[in-house]
């Protein structure tokens, strides 16, 4: 069975005591309803796990200014004939960034309090991933305060 690599975002902003969550509209070709999810992307051969997570958020969102502080978790799950291994990361942004999202892969976007994105991602791995946010509320970066 082939192996593919990937890493997710779980990309938040705290703002005026309120964290907010990026999420995106997954274009899926099964189904023309797309579905929220975390940004997620493969990692190209030679490039290390945040290299590859830095280059999907570009590519995918348009966002430069991103501060990646943690792997908060790992899964795998498999799909067409292809194991997935998914690395996690909390990344921080500024949501007052433009958003150019890439328009063959993504539907839409929204900013979103956490106990709103939970109830809209699809994914049960997703909703994990997201749910260790809650774990980074005494992150070294003493600016971010995450009791959600």
């Amino acid at each position: 069975m082939n192996i593919r690599d990937e890493v997710q975002a779980v990309i938040f902003d705290n703002k005026k005591g309120r964290v907010l969550t990026l999420l995106v509209q997954k274009r899926t070709s099964k189904s023309s309803h797309p579905h929220w999810r975390l940004l997620k992307g493969g990692i190209n051969k030679g490039e290390t796990k945040t290299d590859a997570l830095r280059r999907e958020i570009l590519e995918e969102t348009g966002l430069v200014n991103i501060e990646i502080l943690d792997e908060v978790n790992n899964y795998e799950f498999v799909f067409g004939g292809i194991r997935h291994r998914v690395s996690s990361f909390l990344a921080k942004a500024d949501s007052t960034q433009p958003i150019k999202l890439q328009k063959s892969e993504l539907a839409g976007h929204v900013w979103i309090e956490r106990a709103r994105a939970t109830k809209l991602l699809y994914w049960r791995n997703e909703k994990e991933s997201l749910s260790k946010l809650d774990r980074f509320d005494s992150h070294s970066d003493s600016s971010v305060k995450l009791n959600v």
